[in-house]
């Protein structure tokens, strides 16, 4: 038992052999789209810009000792003239330019204000400042500066600069905006013409409503009302939405009824009192307006007053078919509803077309 090993012993853990986790689904595909896009890179022909960009960054990360040295590889033992010059100048690969300090006292250098300084009075100098001569070697830069391109303005925390909006964006968004205005101008226009169609077309079907209601022995209807019309509105009704505090504008000259009911009394003053063919006719719409309006026929004519021309043109078209089966787009009057279902395409003007 004793020359048995312990289970628990490092014999056995260290020997054991490492096991891998297995990879999921996501790790292998992951791991076959990284191959790819590299494979796919290697082989991609680049473009012309990029080339350019890849030479450049090369160029520039290469130091003239380098390049030097590819040159005359390339040339067969031809040096570069400037490197050439440089050397016989005194100048060795990997040193500092400049004179280098010797140990010689007889020697002399430029101050800090650029008047020579002998030996002497450079060893007091060099108590004052702590700077040693191999501490001003160490300072010395070997290397040439690298070459960094510009970049743009970059304030805290800022990435890439924003480009500016190109003149295809810009023509773009005038473009779309003209196309607004149209849209904008066409819809306002068809709405207007569209109102003074609508205006129209509710002046003749009201004269044939008021033929048909007076046929009937109506003396008044509220679907008889034209704001475009003063005649349209009795005396006594005008008062009474007077005194409801209720403004009626005439839309084709902008004047208010009252104010187109005096200028026609003030210009039937100045006509000849004569009698004439038409005094009858004057006579029954006398005696048809002395009509007294309830509070609820008052209410029901500024309600309808209140709606848009369309809407008084429908209301005024129901009425019609449905009182006197009379189809306003027809322009005929049936014997009943049964004939005017059967012969009468629809109750709107598109079915008539």
């Amino acid at each position: 038992m004793e020359d048995e090993d312990d289970y628990l012993s490092d014999k056995f853990l260290a020997e054991a052999p490492p096991t891998q986790q297995p990879k999921t689904y996501a790790d292998r595909r992951r791991q076959a789209l990284a191959h790819s896009r590299s494979k796919n890179d290697q082989n991609r022909t680049k473009s012309r810009r990029q080339r350019e960009l890849q030479s450049r960054e090369e160029g520039l990360s290469k130091s003239l000792f380098e390049k030097a040295a590819e040159e005359e590889a390339l040339r067969g033992g031809a040096a570069n003239k400037a490197l050439a010059m440089m050397m016989k100048m005194g100048f060795k690969p990997g040193q500092s330019l400049g004179r280098v300090d010797d140990a010689t006292g007889g020697t002399s250098e430029p101050s800090d204000l650029g008047i020579p300084m002998a030996a002497s009075d450079r060893e007091s100098s060099s108590k004052v400042n702590d700077s040693s001569p191999q501490k001003n070697a160490l300072q010395q830069r070997i290397e040439p500066l690298p070459v960094n391109e510009w970049a743009g303005r970059k304030g805290i925390g800022l990435g890439k600069r924003a480009a500016s909006p190109s003149d295809i964006e810009r023509q773009a968004k005038a473009a779309k905006l003209e196309d607004t205005n149209t849209d904008s101008f066409r819809e306002r226009a068809r709405h207007e013409f569209e109102q003074r169609q609508a205006e129209s077309q509710l002046l003749l079907a009201q004269n044939t409503c008021v033929d048909l209601d007076e046929k009937a022995g109506k003396q008044f209807n509220v679907l008889w009302l034209n704001p475009t019309n003063p005649e349209s509105f009795p005396e006594e009704l005008l008062e009474a939405l007077e005194g409801a505090s209720f403004t009626i504008t005439n839309h084709q000259d902008g004047l208010e009824i009252q104010e187109c009911l005096k200028s026609q009394m003030r210009a039937d003053a100045l006509q000849p009192l004569m009698p004439d063919l038409n005094d009858e006719v004057a006579k029954q719409k006398a005696e048809r307006r002395e009509i007294q309006f309830s509070t609820e026929s008052v209410d029901e004519a500024a309600a309808f007053l209140h709606l848009s021309s369309k809407a008084r043109l429908e209301r005024v078209l129901d009425y019609l078919r449905s009182s006197y089966s009379y189809c306003f787009w027809c322009g005929a009057r049936y014997e009943d509803i049964e004939e005017m279902r059967q012969q009468c395409p629809g109750a709107d003007e598109d079915a008539h077309d």
